[in-house]
């Protein structure tokens, strides 16, 4: 990546630390007077967003950004997701008093690994790569490969590039804490949703536009926090079409959708600007896939339980949506699906539910994982989790998980936990007072259909006394 088409940005990298704000935490780029970010230090677990208006109060304590000395850098993953939450960062920015001219972006994925990508893995190859510009990183978790080297790429942009403002909807609790502790301002929010609508809530520029790409995003990334409100054809649109065209045929996505090519944003970031910079509606985007992408066709696969699995390796990028897709077409609630990284020559297994299954078999799945692969490499979401593979030949083992977690649902989840003994004593007493009541409801029964023949009899005795009389009158007058 060529930093000096960076718009705005300098190359100069050599200027000396700023030093230390009271306490020991460094300022946020040059404040100018000004005291440094108010979430600085904070720590992990900030999960409430501020509606706030720059310059001004918010409904909630919240984020002040002002970043008016520097151009500043939105970098973002590159799936949908990542790619949603850049989309609204750049329109809150623009929307609300920043020059299109002060912000660039930057999202590019590769499986070259001399390609800086916007990735985990990547990130720290991306940031060496920045002159002085203020960041914005967003859904770029923290490498769980390589943790040390990505947070302190991201303190030294910190300490002598520019502000930083990361943000994020995974865990890491220790490592957001050593940024916030360094100079980052580290954000985790609850959801994908959440982060998709981050920017937009703090710059108070929430509409039809943001609020339809962070439900697209949310649905790319199977967040189960909006599955209700999800209609399954739109599932089918997102999961399904936009991804592959996504992944697969970007290019032909751009010439449908009139974006020009501008590789030095990254071949994912020049899609981003000008959705952003056009305010191209998502059902747009959604239209021009549907013409260039045919449903994901599944590889073999079995069942055992509630769970689906295959041993075929899915298309490059697609093993997710296959997993996802298994679990739509058999009715699963959960699957086993094989993945290659060509990027990091690595082989690992998806082990995820159905996004609109139950909390309770997201944390059985959860807990079988943590316990069946503990030591190994493991990233995603409870309930839906990567596993690191020692090697190819570890692929035969998908069966055998399918069939331990199977086993596992079906212990915890559909058989009962507990079985209570009655005792003896209290059936008896229960059956005695059952049978009494019904006597006691048969007697009645009889008591009442007594009366109701004794007034039968009396009726038929006046109805012959009657016909008798009148036998006699008519006897009488003959």
């Amino acid at each position: 990546m060529d930093k000096s088409l960076y718009i705005g940005a300098t190359t100069d990298q050599t200027s000396a630390p700023r030093g230390k704000a009271k306490g020991g935490t460094a300022p946020l780029g040059d404040h100018g007077g000004r005291s440094p970010h108010p979430l600085a230090g904070r720590g992990e677990g900030q999960r409430q967003h501020n509606h706030r208006r720059p310059g001004g109060r918010g409904q909630e304590e919240g984020y002040e950004l002002s970043w008016e000395t520097r151009p500043i850098t939105v970098i973002h993953d590159t799936d949908i997701h990542g790619a949603t939450c850049g989309i609204n960062a750049i329109y809150a920015l623009v929307q609300s008093k920043y020059a299109p001219s002060q912000i660039t972006v930057y999202s590019h994925f590769s499986t070259t690994p001399s390609e800086p990508t916007t990735t985990p893995s990547g990130l720290v190859q991306v940031l060496q790569s920045l002159g002085r510009t203020d960041l914005i990183v967003l859904d770029i978790p923290v490498d769980i490969r390589n943790p040390r080297a990505y947070v302190e790429a991201l303190i030294t942009h910190a300490q002598y590039r520019g502000k930083v403002f990361w943000a994020d909807h995974h865990g890491h609790s220790e490592w957001v804490s050593a940024l916030n502790k360094c100079g980052v301002t580290a954000v985790v929010v609850g959801s994908s949703y959440d982060l998709s609508m981050l920017f937009p809530r703090m710059y108070d520029v929430v509409d039809s536009f943001v609020e339809g790409w962070s439900i697209i995003g949310a649905i790319a990334d199977f967040d189960p926090t909006i599955a209700p409100k999800v209609p399954t054809d739109l599932e089918e649109d997102v999961c399904d079409i936009l991804d592959q065209t996504w992944k697969v045929k970007r290019e032909q996505l751009m010439r449908l959708l009139g974006i020009s090519s501008a590789p030095h944003l990254g071949n994912i970031g020049q899609i981003t600007w000008d959705i952003a910079l056009r305010r191209i509606e998502p059902e747009k985007v959604i239209e021009a896939a549907k013409q260039l992408s045919q449903p994901l066709q599944l590889p073999q696969y079995g069942t055992i339980g509630d769970v689906v699995y295959t041993t075929q390796l899915p298309p490059p990028g697609l093993a997710w949506k296959t997993a996802w897709k298994l679990c739509l077409v058999t009715g699963c609630k959960a699957a086993v699906v094989p993945a290659f990284n060509p990027r990091l020559n690595q082989y690992t297994v998806i082990i995820a539910r159905y996004w609109r299954t139950s909390e309770e078999i997201a944390q059985v799945i959860e807990n079988y994982v943590q316990r069946r692969f503990a030591g190994r490499q493991i990233v995603g979401h409870p309930g839906a989790r990567s596993v690191a593979l020692f090697s190819q030949n570890e692929l035969q083992m998908i069966p055998e998980i399918a069939r331990e977690l199977a086993e596992e649902l079906e212990r915890q989840v559909y058989t009962p936990r507990t079985v209570r003994l009655i005792n003896e004593r209290v059936v008896a007493e229960a059956l005695h007072k059952d049978f009494t009541e019904l006597l006691r409801a048969i007697k009645e029964l009889l008591r009442q259909q007594t009366e109701m023949y004794r007034e039968y009899l009396d009726l038929k005795r006046r109805q012959v006394e009657l016909l008798e009389q009148l036998r006699q009158r008519e006897a009488r007058a003959d």
